[in-house]
């Protein structure tokens, strides 16, 4: 038994000695953390339910289990046309959420998952139908005119430009722009109706540089001609 003991003692001496050649000052990087990605909304598993017409044309948008990844986190529901602030709805550990929200047909509510300082890509759901139904609504009324960035500027610096480029055959005219509810430090420029010839592209500065507690709005581009329509883009600071 000693003699066994032995001979296993010195393989393993031998082991230790390779190793530490093998291996000699190397120092074994740390392995890298899975990569962090946005929250992702499933918009096939959320739908509306409830009567627009009772309690203050009120109705249940609800994320079945699985809408949210990761499962954490809460849904911001934004009427785009409405000035009631946004309804803030608990993501369940099923990924599900159910968020009471003041609507009624032919409005559209925008939807974005918030987990922390990360976001989602806003989704808009136009209210139809009777009973009242929900489908998903085109950011871009205008295929040949676009908005860069779409749909959401995060002002963590302060300052951030939305650009508008026309591809359109004729020029794009542009009413003065707004925002939806006025109650946050932002700002934007021009302030004033502008046009975007075709083949060009115009810019609008958004800021974050002014007086008030809110820490999101929404800005509306609205398109006067040559087809009436409107862009909502939602500006958000850091909590």
């Amino acid at each position: 038994m000693q003699t066994t003991y032995g001979h296993r003692g010195r393989r393993g001496a031998r082991v230790a000695t390779l190793l530490g050649v093998l291996l000699g000052g190397c120092v074994v990087s740390p392995q890298p953390s899975p990569p962090v990605h946005e929250p992702i909304l499933d918009t096939g598993l959320v739908g509306v339910s409830g009567d627009p017409m009772v309690l203050r044309q009120q109705v249940f948008l609800k994320g079945e289990p699985g809408a949210v990844e990761p499962a954490e986190g809460v849904v911001l529901v934004t009427n785009l046309d409405s000035a009631d602030a946004p309804v803030v709805a608990e993501i369940k550990a099923d990924g599900s959420f159910v968020a009471a929200v003041d609507a009624s047909t032919e409005q559209v509510l925008r939807i974005q998952v918030k987990q922390g300082e990360r976001r989602s890509e806003p989704v808009d759901l136009q209210l139809t139908g009777e009973p009242i139904d929900a489908t998903r609504t085109m950011l871009a009324h205008l295929p040949c005119l676009t908005i860069e960035p779409a749909a959401w500027v995060s002002l963590e610096a302060g300052e951030g430009d939305v650009v508008v480029r026309n591809s359109c055959a004729e020029e794009v005219a542009i009413g003065a722009p707004r925002l939806r509810r006025g109650a946050g430090p932002f700002g934007f420029s021009p302030a004033e109706a502008f046009v975007v010839p075709a083949g060009e592209s115009a810019v609008v500065t958004v800021r974050a540089d002014g007086e008030g507690v809110e820490r999101e709005d929404v800005l509306f581009l609205e398109v006067t001609a040559p087809e009436p329509g409107r862009r909502a883009v939602t500006l958000t600071l850091p909590d």
